[in-house]
């Protein structure tokens, strides 16, 4: 009886050691598991975060380059008036309409920059906004000045459009050096990246 009962209670602690070799291993299979699946939720928000960064990124440099290409054809439009100023000619109305559309294309591309931020490009994209307007009256003004043959406005307004130029030029190349630091970051929190997607207005 004592021998079976001995054999008894070998047989149920193997069990049981079986049982609990079984729970540890089942556990211990289970933390494994759940470390894995956190690895990969935390390097698939990674991910999410890379790729959103990235699209921002993305949408910055399109803007920069829109803001660019429109404000050089601006330019250019500006410099072959100035041109035909100087030659003692007013522009024509389709002239003047054809500057006009270019100015409020670059009024439309520049506002594209409040979506993607950061704020200092927000800035300086709105300084080369507000130089180029002043190019565009100070010309405007110059050419009615010489339609309508008043010689001593048309000096004030040569000067007015050499400190709007002057303007124009710095405007343009703040712009440049504060779009090459806007598309260097690399450290944007996703924070900071759902505030520059609602824009610096609702910031």
């Amino acid at each position: 009886m004592d021998q079976e009962f001995v054999g008894l209670v070998a047989g149920m602690s193997g069990l049981i050691g079986a049982v609990v070799g079984g729970l540890a291993t089942a556990y211990g299979a289970r933390i494994g598991a759940q470390k894995t699946i956190e690895a990969t939720h935390i390097q698939a928000e990674r991910q999410s975060t890379d790729q959103q960064r990235r699209w921002i990124l993305d949408q910055r440099s399109q803007v920069c380059s829109d803001v660019l290409a429109s404000h050089a054809s601006f330019r250019t439009t500006a410099i072959n008036w100035v041109a035909t100023l100087r030659g003692g000619n007013p522009l024509a109305e389709e002239e003047y309409l054809r500057f006009q559309g270019q100015f409020v294309e670059l009024v439309e591309v520049s506002a594209r920059a409040d979506l993607w931020g950061p704020q200092y490009l927000v800035d300086n994209s709105r300084a080369l906004l507000k130089a180029a307007g002043a190019e565009f009256s100070a010309l405007v003004e110059w050419s009615a000045a010489t339609r309508e043959g008043r010689a001593s406005d048309i000096t004030a307004v040569t000067q007015q459009y050499g400190a709007a130029r002057d303007a124009i030029q710095a405007a343009r190349s703040a712009f440049i050096e504060t779009a090459g630091r806007a598309l260097q970051i690399s450290n944007d929190s996703p924070m900071t990246a759902r505030e520059t997607l609602q824009g610096p207005a609702n910031r």
